[in-house]
This record gives structure tokens, C-alpha cells and sequence, in this order.
């Protein structure tokens, strides 16, 4: 059942995200094709500020597009939860348990989507514009593709090297803090809400509320955690001698912050079901 609920979960929420993407796809194409038009050379002051303005307007759609997607989830799982589609939603022959986890894995998939939308965008700027401002001259071009198989070819070697020990370990604590950092995230919007429906005559402001003492209370905890690290991680920068590598310390660093997350994700995740199967009360 839990498949079936995925899957028409899924059919009902694609297309506002992939708006967005798309929208930020295309501010990614045109702040790069500034660097193709001849803006930069003008002697008017305003060509070159509406190249400018185009690229920060690049910058802030990163922005509106990961706050908007988050946004337009929390809206819906509250609507979908909570309001007069509750009584739909709750008379579903499923559990409360198959309910919260079709809400948290889509979610939990469009905040991972996004944050590779995210990177994808800054590729396609970054590529666009290196193609606009390299000489138009086809042995650079050479030149440039020449280098890049010279450093795929020799990235074995490179490895083996003593400053880049620890490289494969730090590349996969990054991944885990990125997966986890999606499944907190979704945790902290889905456990505010369900805390503020305990403030039966302002639920919003009460999620509101809940959600910054949720992300206070981590913050709090992940520097009285951090900060022994962090002090660890000094001592080491100052007897660090020139051939020794700095991944294995930022490997420790994201594993622990992966940890935190992930544990105060699993932890709103069990309480927000409690509050489902016990503490139910619909508008």
C-alpha cells in the first residue's frame, strides 16, 4: 500500500518543483550568455550593471527556488495532514506509519533533487561561461581538452600521494551528509507542524515557533558536540607539516555533523508519528 500511496504522491506534487528547476535551469543559461554579449565593454554604465543585475538574479533564484520548494511541501503536508483534506486523508485504509512515510520520502526526494538542481545550475553557468570567455582560437580549445584527459589519466597516481590521503573517505562522508542533511530536512518541517497543531487556536504560528526552537535546539547541541572538534582540528592545523593530507579531518568533522542530524532526524521522525496515531485533532 505504501507503494501505491508513493506513487500517486508523487503524480500530485511533480510538477510545481520541476517549475521551479526549470526556472532556475533557465537563469542559469542566461546569466552564463552574458559573457557572450559585448555588455562588458560598453562605455554606458547601465549595459554592464544589467549583466550584473542578471547574474545576481541568478543568485537570488537559488535562493527562491530551494526556499519555494521547501515551502510548497510544508504547505501541502499541512493541508494533506491537518485541514479539511485530513478527513479525506485519515480515512485512507493505511496506517499512520504508511501516511508519515509517504509524506517524508517524497519530500526527502525532492530536497535531494533540488540540491542537485542546485549544483547541476552552477555547472551550466560555470560551463557556459568558461565557453563564452575562452579564446575563440581551436588550439586552445585543444589545449584545455588536452589537460583534462592528462588529469583523468593521471588521477590513480594522484591519489596515491600522501596529501591526498583520506580523499575516498572524506567523498563519502560529504555524500552521507548530504543525504542526511535531505532526510533532517524534511524532519524539521514535518515535526514543527506537527508540534504546532498542539497550539489548537494558532497551529501556523505554532509550527512556526516549533521549527526555530527545533533547528535552536540542534544548533545548540551541535556546537556543544562540534566545539571538541573543532579544537582537535586546530591543534592539528598547527602541526600540520606540508605532506600531510586535510581530508581524513574534514572526513571526522562530516561524519559527526552526519551523525547529529541524522539523529535528531530519527528522533522527530518517532515523535512525529506518536503525535499522529495519539495525539490526532483535525481543524
Amino acid at each position: 500500500m505504501l507503494g501505491k500511496l508513493l506513487k500517486h504522491e508523487w503524480k500530485a506534487v511533480w510538477k510545481v518543483p520541476m517549475l521551479l528547476i526549470g526556472i532556475l535551469m533557465i537563469m542559469a543559461m542566461v546569466a552564463g550568455f552574458t559573457f557572450v554579449l559585448p555588455v562588458w565593454d560598453s562605455e554606458w554604465v547601465g549595459l554592464p550593471l544589467s549583466g550584473v543585475m542578471l547574474i545576481m538574479l541568478f543568485y537570488f533564484t537559488i535562493i527562491a527556488v530551494s526556499i519555494g520548494i521547501t515551502i510548497y511541501f510544508a504547505v501541502r503536508y499541512y493541508k494533506n495532514m491537518f485541514t479539511d483534506e485530513g478527513y479525506l486523508t485519515h480515512t485512507l485504509p493505511v496506517s499512520a506509519r504508511q501516511l508519515l512515510l509517504n509524506k517524508v520520502i517524497t519530500m526527502s526526494a525532492w530536497n535531494l533533487i533540488a540540491i542537485v538542481a542546485v549544483g547541476l545550475s552552477l555547472l551550466l553557468f560555470g560551463g557556459i561561461t568558461l565557453w563564452a570567455l575562452m579564446p575563440k582560437d581551436s588550439s586552445f580549445a585543444r589545449e584545455v581538452i588536452e589537460s583534462f584527459a592528462e588529469a583523468i589519466e593521471g588521477w590513480p597516481e594522484a591519489l596515491s600521494s600522501p596529501y591526498m590521503k583520506g580523499f575516498t573517505g572524506f567523498c563519502i562522508s560529504l555524500l552521507l551528509m548530504v543525504l542526511s542533511g535531505s532526510f533532517s530536512g524534511t524532519m524539521m518541517i514535518v515535526g514543527s507542524i506537527n508540534l504546532g497543531q498542539m497550539v489548537r487556536k494558532h497551529r501556523i504560528l505554532g509550527s512556526i515557533g516549533a521549527y526555530f526552537a527545533i533547528n535552536a535546539v540542534i544548533q545548540m547541541f551541535n556546537m556543544m558536540v562540534m566545539m571538541p572538534v573543532m579544537f582537535g582540528v586546530e591543534n592539528s592545523v598547527s602541526r600540520w607539516e606540508g605532506d600531510m593530507s586535510p581530508f581524513p579531518m574534514f572526513t571526522r568533522f562530516y561524519m559527526i555533523m552526519t551523525v547529529i542530524t541524522l539523529a535528531a532526524a530519527v528522533g522527530l521522525y518517532f515523535m512525529s508519528e506518536y503525535l499522529l496515531r495519539r495525539q490526532l485533532e483535525l481543524e
